[in-house]
């Protein structure tokens, strides 16, 4: 689950997935926030695992 302030965005299965989230959203080079914790928060498990239930 991605939340963008405090909103539910969406659900992603992958880094790509994630990635064209946040492009949508208007995030400016969002490859590399994926491992800037001021941008990315990592709940649950490691940076770039996912778990879909």
């Amino acid at each position: 689950m991605v939340t963008i302030n405090d909103e539910l965005a969406g659900l992603v299965a992958d880094d790509q997935e994630l990635i064209e989230l946040l492009r949508r959203f208007g995030i400016d080079d969002p490859e590399l926030r994926l491992d800037d914790p001021r941008w990315i928060e990592w709940i649950g498990g490691k940076a770039h695992w996912y778990k879909i239930a």
